[in-house]
């Protein structure tokens, strides 16, 4: 019985938090993903960039 109310405590807890998250957060702000490289301006939709990789490889063995 005490196992349930612990979980019941918890569950609340973290429902409280996330609406307090849900008030705090702006509806302007929205979820970013990096398309283009930082360095380069190479389009990687997200993922590594495969000029900078290849580029710090071999400097890496110079």
């Amino acid at each position: 019985m005490v196992i349930i109310w612990i979980g019941i405590g918890i569950g609340l807890l973290i429902a409280i938090i996330l609406i307090k998250k849900i008030f705090t957060t702006s509806a302007k702000t929205s979820f970013k993903i990096g398309i283009r490289c930082q360095r380069c301006g190479y389009k990687t939709n997200g993922l590594k960039c495969p000029r900078c990789e290849n580029a710090s490889d071999h400097q890496r063995w110079r």
